[in-house]
């Protein structure tokens, strides 16, 4: 009996060193998650350059999401080991941002800022500072700026700047202050899954499949859906713009629609949507510039007629739940309809598309493979 108990021990250590040993191999991984596939992507595509040394899961969120709306805390930020400045937390000249802000000596004080970027662009830089003569080093451009005896948020400019390490230096002016920076550029369009990424959550081919779609734009290439959601502008509840009906600057769609008077307004159109899915976004607009914010994370700009004219932008992902489609129309500008046309995904034209079978979850071949298809398609962001 002992020893049939010691043989079976041995037989049960045999087989799980042999399971372990399987699953190192490709093919044989253990389950994958979401986390692998935010990692594949943004090593495969070449944008792990916006990572810091040691990367955490909102760090690839932040660059699969195309978030370029950044602020950094000056007291979390700044070179502890060059950087001649206090740590302070009272509250006399204004309120303040994170834990605290920075505060220099008598004499000036240079503050090294270094930050890292996810993504390339064009970057508008702001600050909160207070005191006069302050001095801004952004890639080799020195800009001087002030501001008022208590924190005041200021313009230091647009720099194009690349993804990666950042160092911004800021000169105080003997008693100067900073509090935190903002670098704000456009987000770009967000690639993510239906209910947005979880780390720790099983891979899916449903995952994959959107997330490609959006990556390689390719959601044009499947049916529209016959019956588009239709928002009239003359319905919403706006407070800035009026109703109108006057018929020689284009003829409205419900007969009526919405334009602005002496000054900018907004028009908010409030979507619910049943699921999340690809959808081509359409406008009956006039004026020019119109600006378009969708649910609040993509910009689009559009340089629109001076008479109601329909201009229609390439397949969005959009959430399902409630969101809004806010347009800013310039004086004079107006808007008759919005339209939302969503996109018919087939399974099985994406297993055609993507060159196999999705019968199981997706597997360590499976990623090697699409690893394959990514690279030959040197995708930029």
């Amino acid at each position: 009996m002992q020893r049939h108990r010691i043989m079976n021990n041995i037989n049960h250590l045999y087989l799980t060193l042999v399971f372990l040993f399987l699953s190192t191999l490709p093919g044989y991984a253990a389950e994958l998650t979401q986390r692998d596939w935010m990692v594949t992507l943004v090593d495969t595509v070449g944008w792990s350059y916006g990572l810091p040394d040691e990367p955490q899961d909102p760090d690839y969120i932040n660059i699969l999401t195309g978030n370029r709306e950044l602020r950094f805390e000056a007291e979390d930020v700044y070179s502890k080991d060059e950087d001649n400045v206090s740590i302070m937390s009272f509250r006399n000249f204004g309120a303040f941002g994170g834990s605290g802000w920075l505060h220099g000596t008598r004499k000036p004080t240079a503050v090294h800022l270094r930050v890292s970027l996810p993504i390339s662009g064009e970057y508008k830089v702001h600050a909160q500072i207070r005191q006069a003569g302050h001095q801004f080093s952004v890639d080799g451009t020195v800009i001087e700026v002030d501001a008022k005896a208590e924190f005041t948020l200021v313009s230091i400019g647009t720099f194009q700047m690349q993804s990666g390490a950042q160092e911004i230096i800021v000169t105080l002016p003997p008693g100067g202050s900073i509090d935190y920076i903002t670098l704000k550029a456009p987000n770009l369009a967000a690639i993510t899954p239906a209910d947005g990424w979880q780390p720790d959550e099983t891979l899916t081919w449903g995952v994959i499949q959107t997330t490609l779609l959006q990556l390689l734009d390719l959601a044009e290439l499947f049916p529209s859906n016959p019956t588009p959601l239709v928002f009239e502008a003359e319905e919403l509840a706006q407070d800035e713009i009026k109703v109108v009906n006057i018929p020689h600057l284009g003829h409205p769609s419900g007969g009526k629609w919405l334009r602005t008077g002496p000054l900018p307004a907004k028009a908010k159109f409030p979507i619910k949507l049943a699921e999340s899915g690809f959808y081509d976004l359409s406008l009956r607009v006039m004026g020019n510039p119109v600006a378009i914010s969708v649910g609040g994370h993509q910009d689009i700009n559009l340089e629109a007629k001076a008479y109601l004219d329909d201009y229609t932008f390439k397949s969005l992902f959009l959430f399902a739940g409630d969101s809004n489609i806010t347009l800013t129309l310039p004086p004079g500008g107006g808007v008759d309809k919005l339209v939302l046309t969503g996109r018919q995904i087939d399974t099985a034209l994406l297993e055609t598309l993507f060159g196999f079978a999705q019968q199981n979850q997706p597997g360590a071949r499976d990623i090697d493979t699409l690893t394959s298809l990514l690279a030959a398609f040197g995708v930029k962001r």
